[in-house]
């Protein structure tokens, strides 16, 4: 383990934003991700969690990858520390920072002094965990960031504030305790949005959070018989232990199927002589299960919409995200005119595909099923079909939005709806 002090100065420059993923980007040929899409170029912030309120000094501690020899921790995109990695494992830097809300971005770069990697938390630093004043802590979105119509909001608290009021360039947009997710759609897109959370103690303000966001225009896709022909390939995989879950970490030449995948004719991906699978693998067996019955139907000579077969490796790729928060399956979709992003919850059905990211930095990947609901009908969690470890293998679960750690972050749930044939659009 490595371990390095530093001091920031009192002062805050520009704040780092959320960059977006460009469209066909190529990558060299590499294995497939490891464990929840962990690289050896993947350097991740394993604590403090984000969404958490902290004293300074604060220890920061990194989890790098073994293509990572270096990384820099930037606090609202200053410099805060920086350590030569030695190899994969953790890595300890210990900041010391004024009270105040932070973005936190781990960097990492490698041999070649490249950036391969970053990862980004929110945390406000206190006074004292013992007596500490009122704070309030919008966790999601990150501030200076792009989102999609309608915007998802989670905050974090301590215990003397309860309930939470939203304004939107001092426009109230709603309330929500500590916990919970508000969704607004709003009016005017591709334009700054200044956020101020109010936090209240029995109705008396007691602390404020403010950040900037940009929202931008939401993605409708019409509906799709696919998602029928989805949900009727679930039924096939049995549910009891027998279709185990496997992500080794020498996965490469193996994607995860466990049945053999082919594509115009030829082997394209081994299947598991155990029939063993990991998220991104069986979804992609769904999808390319799914292709040949659309073929059968459509009379389409075995072609997915004029991929080739070093398309379809580049499909894959994207499939299995290519970035830490990357859309994956909605990449893949929109790069090759094969479907699209569902931006609005109110629109996502049931055989739609997900790609979604928890606080701690950890994904999944899965087949939607279902909205989870509270009494007011307000949506907190969702059903999914996928493999993992807590159901043995291939089945049915449940994960929950939050504001750190295992909870979903809302503005990374990615919904990607699989077009009809008549709908794909040119892609080369």
């Amino acid at each position: 383990m490595t371990r390095l002090v530093s001091l920031m100065a009192a002062s805050v420059v520009t704040i780092a934003g959320c960059t977006e993923t460009p469209s066909k980007r190529r990558t060299a040929n590499r294995p497939p991700p490891s464990e929840d899409f962990t690289y050896d170029t993947t350097v991740l912030i394993a604590s403090p969690m984000n969404g958490v309120g902290v004293p300074s000094p604060l220890t920061v501690t990194l989890e790098t990858g073994s293509a990572i020899e270096r990384v820099s921790l930037l606090a609202n995109g200053s410099p805060a520390a920086e350590s030569i990695i030695s190899g994969p494992g953790t890595t300890d830097l210990v900041v010391e920072l004024p009270t105040g809300r932070y973005t936190l971005s781990a960097q990492g770069f490698d041999s070649a002094g490249e950036l391969v990697s970053s990862h980004g938390i929110t945390v406000r630093i206190i006074t004292s965990t013992t007596e500490p004043e009122p704070w309030v802590l919008v966790t999601s979105p990150r501030d200076d960031s792009m989102v999609t119509n309608p915007v998802a909001f989670t905050v974090e608290a301590n215990q003397s504030v309860d309930t939470v009021e939203l304004f939107a360039d001092d426009w109230s947009i709603g309330s929500l305790e500590p916990g919970e997710v508000l969704r607004y759609t709003f009016s005017g897109t591709d334009y700054p949005r200044e956020i101020d959370a109010v936090g209240y103690d029995n109705g008396v303000e007691v602390a404020r959070d403010a950040l900037t966001i940009t929202p931008t225009e939401s993605s409708a896709p019409g509906e799709s018989n696919v998602n029928d022909i989805i949900l009727t390939q679930l039924s096939s995989y049995p549910t009891d232990g027998s279709y185990a879950y496997w992500w080794p970490d020498d996965s490469y030449g193996w994607f995860g199927n466990p049945h053999d995948i082919y594509y115009q004719g030829s082997l394209y991906a081994e299947g598991d002589h155990l029939n063993r699978s990991y998220c991104v693998g069986i979804t992609l067996q769904v999808f390319m299960d799914t292709f040949d019955i659309l073929d059968g139907i459509y009379g389409l000579d075995g072609s997915l919409n004029g991929v080739t077969w070093d398309d379809l490796d580049e499909l894959r790729k994207d499939w299995f995200v290519r970035d830490l928060y990357g859309s994956g399956i909605v990449e893949a979709m929109e790069n090759y005119g094969i479907g699209s992003r569902v931006s609005d919850w109110d629109d996502v059905r049931p055989g739609d595909i997900i790609q979604f990211w928890r606080h701690s930095g950890s994904g999944h990947n899965a087949i939607f099923i279902g909205w989870e609901r509270d009494d007011a009908g307000e949506i907190y969690g969702f059903t999914y079909w996928s493999t993992q470890n807590s159901t043995d293998g291939i089945g049915y679960s449940d994960e929950y939005f939050g504001t750190s750690g295992s909870r979903v972050d809302p503005n990374y749930f990615f919904v990607g709806r699989v077009a009809p044939p008549e709908d794909w659009t040119p892609w080369y």
